[in-house]
């Protein structure tokens, strides 16, 4: 499949889940039961798989690590500088993960793997965000506020997911070069067979409910989503090519990351802490329609 193909069939999905969610298709009750099957079983197990069918030494790669790092917390920094001042320490740690914590499991995951034909990238980079950087900012969200749950229980409940511990068992059964049953590897494929696609297809859904009005674009969200969508990706570029000279695949894999909407799970933190619950929705919805704009500039790049 050619990139004008991969780029047709991403569109061609998100347009039907869009054109579901505008004529009502599906209740939220149905949307929510797509979301936990991605998310608790199809995801998981697509990763388990794809983890299992490339060498450990070719999955992690430390220029992409340090790369993908060094870009979010560029663009941390940027936002901090922007808004500390005036804004709490809640505040702008939720501003920060908006502008820099990109939606791995349902945009940039299938979107690498339609456009460049390998997941590890997307699985790499979901593990960073969730071991590292979703964790770090839990902690000082969790001192800052005094959370009556205590801070060891909420990392756990972040990071106990299936999203999380397939991958990393995979992770370590290849690393050790162990493989599991046929019959194990059998049922995670066929579970894992068609995540990419509902992914996009949820997507897709998502955007159908998105209903944004001129007096939602504040200064402040145009300022976050200028950064996401737009510097974001820059940085990351520039980091990637002239800093740490990625190859083709980790190059493009981090522009596609960094100009992936705001993840959703940003909005259940900052609900969570009850810090700017409203402009973080806003956020996610916004930097989705601008991340499909920029996903026609990035398959050029590719090309």
């Amino acid at each position: 499949m050619n990139l004008v193909h991969s780029l047709a069939v991403i569109f061609g999905i998100i347009s039907i889940g869009l054109f579901c969610g505008r004529k009502k298709l599906f209740h939220e009750v149905h949307i929510e039961g797509f979301e936990l099957f991605l998310f608790k079983v199809a995801l998981p197990c697509y990763l388990f798989s794809a983890i299992l069918s490339n060498d450990f030494a070719s999955l992690v790669n430390l220029p992409y690590v340090f790369c993908y790092l060094l870009s979010f917390f560029s663009i941390g920094l940027f936002t901090a500088l922007y808004f500390f001042r005036d804004h709490s320490l809640s505040s702008t740690c939720i501003k920060i993960l908006a502008s820099g914590y990109v939606n791995t499991a349902i945009y940039s995951l299938p979107v690498i793997t339609f456009l460049l034909g390998d997941p590890k990238a997307a699985v790499l980079s979901n593990l960073l965000q969730v071991v590292i950087i979703q964790s770090s900012f839990l902690i000082i969200l969790s001192l800052s506020q005094h959370r009556e749950q205590s801070l060891p229980k909420r990392l756990a409940n972040s990071l106990l997911t299936p999203l999380i511990i397939l991958p990393v068992i995979s992770i370590v059964l290849s690393y050790y070069q162990i493989k599991p049953h046929f019959i194990i590897t059998t049922i995670t494929k066929n579970l894992g067979n068609g995540a990419s696609s509902i992914a996009l297809f949820i997507f897709g859904l998502a955007l159908s409910q998105i209903h944004l009005k001129k007096e939602h674009f504040n200064k402040t969200l145009c300022f976050l989503v200028f950064t996401k969508n737009l510097i974001h990706p820059i940085i990351a570029f520039l980091l990637g090519k002239y800093v740490f000279h990625l190859e083709h695949y980790w190059l493009y894999s981090m522009v596609i990351s960094a100009s992936s909407p705001t993840a959703f799970i940003i909005y259940i933190i900052a609900k969570q802490f009850s810090t700017d619950t409203q402009l973080v929705k806003l956020m996610v919805a916004v930097s989705s329609v601008f991340s499909l704009i920029f996903l026609v500039f990035v398959s050029q790049m590719i090309a």
